[in-house]
């Protein structure tokens, strides 16, 4: 008996915890539903409407749309662009000719000359005989004009990045029906000019658009500012290189790693890539030209010659006088790149 008793009061116990759960599960429910979030309401289509009717009108034929909300002229770019950095270097890169024609350094100092016959650099109306003349895609005589059309052309800005540790600017160059008459190859020609807080450098990149491969020469015809030819000492890797004076026609070979001039010279040093310095005592200056994809390098003065005021520069270029084969394909980059820096001593 005692133990029907027990069981009893067990199936007791047991119902009523089950009651108290079931208890507890509707509250929580219940509880539950006070508190749901009522739908969110369908957007009305007019909004959308009206956001579109807020766009700013289409350009005009020939322009078009700034962020600012203005109109530009489709084809219309600055005519130079200024890159400076906090130390206060500077350069200073035409879009006729991509020609930076002038770099100062953090100390004042311009590097870059000029022949005294030279054109007025913003008058875009010839190449510029001073600064970096880019000579494409050929360089010197040959079956085009003197250096190539690239110094004669009008680049087209692509892009600017300005960061703490250096501004650069994009420009490059592609066929036009002025060139396709003389030169029927479709290619592009990209450089970026980068000044960094002790230098000038330029990259630059040649692709072949085309169908089947073509040759180029090319090279920078960099004008160097000077005191005095007199108070200038130019060296380099020379010694052994084989030379070709196209003053003269001769050939021979570099017998010393110095250059002083004191006659007229326009000499190709064959083979010559190491780096290449301009003492110049009067100025007290030592300017510092370094490259690669360039296979050799030219050392050109007009000495004597009054009228292009040869005392005031020299020329010390990074080219490549043999032909430059460029394969076909928009992914088949053909690079070359020169650093110009200058410090005092």
């Amino acid at each position: 008996l005692p133990n029907t008793y027990a069981c009893i009061e067990s199936s007791l116990i047991l119902h009523k915890m089950i009651a108290f759960v079931a208890l507890v599960s509707v509250a929580f429910v219940a509880q539950s539903e006070a508190y749901k979030v009522a739908p969110l309401p369908r957007l009305s289509t007019r909004l959308f409407s009206d956001m579109a009717s807020a766009k700013q009108p289409p350009a005009p034929p020939g322009y078009k749309p700034m962020a600012d909300g203005t109109y530009k002229k489709a084809g219309d770019f600055l005519k130079e662009y200024v890159l400076e950095m906090d130390n206060g270097a500077k350069a200073i890169c035409r879009t006729f000719g991509g020609n930076a024609f002038t770099y100062v350094t953090k100390d004042g100092i311009e590097v870059m000359g000029k022949r005294a016959d030279a054109v007025d650099v913003k008058s875009d109306s010839a190449p510029y005989a001073g600064g970096a003349p880019h000579c494409f895609p050929q360089f010197g005589p040959g079956a085009l004009m003197q250096h190539g059309f690239a110094r004669g052309m009008a680049f087209v800005p692509e892009e600017r990045a300005k960061k703490l540790s250096f501004d650069r600017m994009i420009f490059k160059l592609i066929p036009t029906e002025e060139t396709k008459k003389i030169w029927h190859h479709e290619f592009e020609y990209r450089f970026d000019i980068t000044l960094r807080a002790d230098c000038l450098e330029w990259d630059v990149v040649i692709i072949n658009e085309g169908t089947a491969p073509f040759d180029v020469t090319l090279g920078f015809h960099n004008y160097f500012d000077v005191s005095s030819l007199s108070n200038v000492v130019i060296s380099g890797p020379f010694t052994g290189a084989a030379t070709v004076d196209k003053v003269t026609g001769a050939t021979g070979t570099a017998t010393s790693n110095d250059v002083k001039i004191t006659a007229p010279i326009d000499t190709l040093y064959k083979g010559v890539t190491g780096p290449i310095t301009i003492t110049d005592t009067g100025k007290g200056t030592k300017t510092t030209l370094e490259g690669k994809g360039f296979a050799d390098r030219v050392i050109w003065s007009p000495f004597g010659n009054e009228a292009m005021g040869y005392d005031k520069f020299v020329c010390v270029e990074p080219v490549s006088a043999s032909p430059v084969t460029i394969p076909v394909g928009k992914f088949k980059e053909t690079k070359f790149y020169q650093k110009v820096s200058c410090v005092k001593i």
